[in-house]
C-alpha cells in the first residue's frame, strides 16, 4: 500500500506518532517510546500492529538503513502503520529560545498531523531563536514547540507538570524518575529567577539553553553533571 505523506514526511491523515533517536542502528528507550503510543492508542480508539509485526518491521529498517545518528519515526492510525529512518544531524550548540506570543493548548498524545508545531519553530527561526516557550490560559510555562523544559530555579531543577498542559515526554520522564528533577507549575513571573536550563526531548536528550530572549542562563558544572546523567540513563538497545 502506497502512503501519501505531507511535506514533514508524516501520512495525510491524522494518527498518533512517536519518534525516536537512534545510535549506529540502535533505538534509543524504545519500550518507554512503544508504551506512550500504545497508551495513546487505547486513549484514542486506534488499533495498532501486532507487536511482532511492529519489531520484524523495525528491525529490517534497522538493519538496512544505519546512521551513525538517525531519527526513527513510527506513525500509527487506523488501518496504517508508516515507518521512516533517517539520518538525523546532532545539535551541538546551546539552544536560545524566545516566547511565542499567544496562549498554546498543549496535549497528552503526540498526534499528527504536526504542522501546528513546525509552524511555531518557523516563527522562533524567523526572529533569530531556535525554539520558542510556550504558556497556557493561566501564564505557566509549559514546553517548547518540540521539547520538554527542565529549569534551574532557586538552586532546584524542575520541569511543569502534565496537567500544566505538557506531552509526557520521555526525556521528561527519566529526569524525573531517575534524575532527580521535580515537577511543579512554574509561573511566567518566574523567568526572571531562572539560573539554567535544557530542551529534553527524543532527539536534543539534554540540550542546554543559552539564552531566553536576552536573558543569558549559566551552563554550569550542575548542568554538566545533570546532562551526563540523564544521558546515561538513555542508552541505545538493540532490537531483537
Amino acid at each position: 500500500m502506497t502512503i501519501e505523506l505531507d511535506s514533514y514526511g508524516f501520512p495525510r491523515t491524522s494518527g498518533i506518532f512517536e519518534t525516536i533517536k537512534t545510535i549506529d542502528g540502535k533505538p534509543i528507550a524504545l519500550a518507554r517510546h512503544m508504551r506512550r503510543a500504545l497508551t495513546s492508542a487505547a486513549e484514542l480508539g486506534i488499533t495498532l500492529p501486532d507487536e511482532e509485526s511492529i519489531r520484524v518491521q523495525l528491525s529490517e529498517v534497522l538493519s538496512s538503513q544505519k546512521f551513525a545518528t538517525g531519527r526513527l519515526r513510527l506513525c500509527f492510525a487506523d488501518g496504517l502503520f508508516h515507518l521512516s529512518h533517517d539520518e538525523f544531524e546532532e545539535l551541538q550548540a546551546p539552544s536560545n529560545l524566545n516566547f511565542y506570543s499567544e496562549t498554546v493548548t498543549g496535549s497528552i498524545h503526540k498526534k499528527f498531523p504536526y504542522d501546528h508545531r513546525f509552524a511555531l519553530i518557523k516563527s522562533a527561526r524567523d526572529e533569530g531563536f531556535d525554539d520558542c516557550i510556550l504558556f497556557n490560559a493561566k501564564n505557566e510555562i509549559t514546553e517548547t514547540a518540540v521539547s520538554n523544559l527542565v529549569l534551574l530555579i532557586d538552586g532546584t531543577w524542575v520541569t511543569p507538570p502534565i496537567t500544566s498542559g505538557v506531552l509526557p515526554g520521555i526525556v521528561r520522564a527519566v529526569a524525573i524518575e531517575e534524575c532527580g528533577v521535580s515537577v511543579r507549575p512554574i509561573h511566567i513571573s518566574e523567568v526572571p529567577e531562572i539560573q539554567s536550563g535544557f530542551l529534553v526531548s527524543s532527539l536534543r536528550i539534554a540540550q542546554p539553553i543559552a539564552f531566553i530572549g536576552d536573558m543569558k542562563l549559566e551552563i554550569a558544572q550542575s548542568s554538566r553533571e545533570l546532562e551526563a546523567l540523564i544521558r546515561a540513563h538513555l542508552q541505545p538497545v538493540s532490537v531483537g
